[in-house]
This record gives C-alpha cells, sequence and structure tokens, in this order.
C-alpha cells in the first residue's frame, strides 16, 4: 500500500492521524509510523499493509505474551485494507539489534535470552487475546499444522520443500541454475534427516527471526519490543539461539562473542536435553541455512545464495 492510500485508510479510521511516514519494508509487509488519538490519548502508532494475514494474526497472539522480558507491542485491530490486510500496534523506541557494536552486544545478550527464557514459558495455544479488535468477517484462525503443533521436530524441519503455490515457492530452479547450485542443499537436507532423527527436545513457541530489525533496545541494554512475529512456530528454543550464531558473520558487533558458551552457560541448568546442546544446535543452523537458501534463490540474490551456502559449509557435512 503507497503512503497516499495508508494515509487516507487511518485517516479514515482513527482520530486525529498525523505524521505518516513509510519505514524501512519487510519482506513480506509495508509499516507506516504515525501518530493518532486512541482509547482517548495520543499515541505512537505503527500500521503494517501486507497480503498475509496470518503473520499480522500471530504478532496479534504474541502480544497476548508480553511482559517485561519479553516486551511485545500490543497490537490494537487486524482489519482488511484495499486488496489485503493490516495490523496496528504499538511503537516502542530503541535501536535495533543490528546497530549494537560488540559492547552493547555483551550488555544485552542476557536480555535475549531472558526473553527467550519467557518464550519458553508461553503455552503452546493460539487463541488471540481479548484486547484485540478484529474487523467482522475476519478470519484469524492459525493453523497449527503451519507452525509446527501438530508434528514431530523431525518432521516438520525436514518438511522443507518447493511448492510453487505456497508463499516464496518456485525456488528449486533458480537455485540450481545459481553459480552456487544446490548439490549442497540436497546434502545438508538428507544431513537433516539424519541428525533430526530420534530427537525431540522439549518444544516452545520459536520467534526465529530476531535480526531483521525485529528487535529494538533501549539505552540500558534491556529490550524495549521484540515484533514481527510472522516467522512463529513452535519448535526448540535454540533455534533463536543458532539464529544469532548462523548470522553473527554479517554483524561485527556480534560476531567477536561466544554466544553458544553464554547460551550453554544461562540455559544448561532448566534445560533437560542440555546433554544433546551442540547436536540441537548444529540441527538448528543447517536448517536456518536451508532456509536462506531457498529464500535467496526466490528472490534472486546470488550473492547471498553463496555467502549463505559458505555459512553453511561450517555447520553440514563439510565441516566434519
Amino acid at each position: 500500500m503507497e503512503l497516499t492510500q495508508a494515509t487516507d485508510w487511518l485517516s479514515g479510521h482513527y482520530a486525529d492521524v498525523r505524521n505518516v511516514r513509510p519505514v524501512h519494508p519487510g519482506a513480506w509487509s509495508t509499516p507506516y509510523f504515525f501518530e493518532a488519538r486512541l482509547d482517548g490519548a495520543d499515541r505512537d502508532l505503527v500500521a503494517r499493509f501486507g497480503p498475509h494475514l496470518d503473520d499480522f494474526a500471530k504478532d496479534a497472539l504474541a502480544s497476548g505474551w508480553s511482559s517485561a522480558q519479553l516486551p511485545v507491542p500490543q497490537v490494537h485491530a487486524l482489519f482488511r485494507a484495499g486488496d489485503g490486510f493490516g495490523v496496528v500496534s504499538a511503537r516502542h523506541p530503541g535501536r535495533f539489534l543490528e546497530e549494537l557494536d560488540a559492547d552493547d552486544w555483551s550488555r544485552t545478550l542476557p536480555a535475549v535470552f531472558a526473553a527467550l527464557d519467557r518464550l519458553r514459558q508461553v503455552p503452546l495455544r493460539t487463541d488471540l487475546p481479548a484486547t484485540v479488535t478484529v474487523q467482522p468477517g475476519l478470519d484469524v484462525g492459525l493453523d497449527p499444522g503451519q507452525l509446527g503443533l501438530d508434528t514431530s521436530w523431525h518432521d516438520w524441519l525436514t518438511g522443507l520443500s518447493d511448492d510453487p503455490a505456497e508463499r516464496g515457492g518456485g525456488w528449486s530452479a533458480p537455485l540450481a541454475a545459481s553459480p552456487t547450485g544446490d548439490r549442497s542443499f540436497h546434502a545438508a537436507m538428507d544431513l537433516l534427516a539424519t541428525l533430526s532423527d530420534g530427537l525431540e527436545p522439549p518444544r516452545s513457541f520459536v520467534h526465529s527471526d530476531l535480526i531483521n530489525r525485529n528487535v529494538t533496545v533501549a539505552a540500558d541494554g534491556t529490550l524495549s519490543a521484540v515484533f514481527d512475529w510472522g516467522c512463529l512456530f513452535a519448535g526448540d528454543y535454540l533455534y533463536d539461539v543458532a539464529w544469532l550464531e548462523f548470522w553473527a558473520p554479517w554483524h561485527p558487533g556480534l560476531s567477536g562473542l561466544d554466544i553458544r558458551g553464554a547460551a550453554r552457560a544461562h540455559f544448561g541448568p532448566t534445560d533437560p536435553a542440555v546433554d544433546v546442546f551442540d547436536e540441537r544446535m548444529r540441527l538448528c543452523a543447517v536448517h536456518i541455512g536451508l532456509c536462506h537458501l531457498a529464500y535467496n534463490a526466490y528472490v534472486g540474490k546470488p550473492g547471498e545464495i553463496a555467502a549463505c551456502d559458505r555459512r553453511l559449509a561450517q555447520y553440514d557435512a563439510r565441516a566434519r
């Protein structure tokens, strides 16, 4: 949705709308910051528009989990907008995780782990909080299968396949045709099946997109907001830790930290499957690499395919 359309839509549904302005777009939605009067008070808000209602429904679901350790912005409304859908939520200030230097990361990593601790405690349910206003007639039911709630960890991980009818589908041919090719992809898929066979760690909700301008940090190093829950699924909480480790080389502030060692020290006392900690981390990292080979093929970024494959090589059979 373009700026003028977004401004018109918001002005037609909220009082005293002002300062509507575009911000960094996501892969699947277009966000706008704005101010408006809501529930008798002036509020800083963000509206996002896009074709995928389930992404916004996940934001609404997660808003019911908000706490001091896991500050999820309040979702005010889900609605139809133009040819797609939209969500309006509270806006919180702060710097993105990607903007932190090494000292900042050292101070903030415990706060990220505390957020994951809180997420591990969330019941695996999909009922939206009553505080969210849903436009009449809008079906916001979340698919348990898509969230991985009704399948084993092994089956969910190995279910990665190219379905042209699904979002992001049609990536296999571009991947095969890229300079990197798809040989390492298929080898890693075989490894994934082997690594995950018989491994069923405790399941909890996983954000799986923490480093993508989706977490903001306050000046004191605490988290100010965790948002954009569109990649939410039920899996091993170490997936979010592996996410930080996998993408660390892309972020100088993070690359020098011993993320795995810090995570083992923090989570070990409460993790009943800590004896296979490294195996689980490797499994998650391989899956992250596979997903992003597919995604970068879908969006046509051969350079990112190559970079992702080089990182995957540090976890797959080429690393052993």
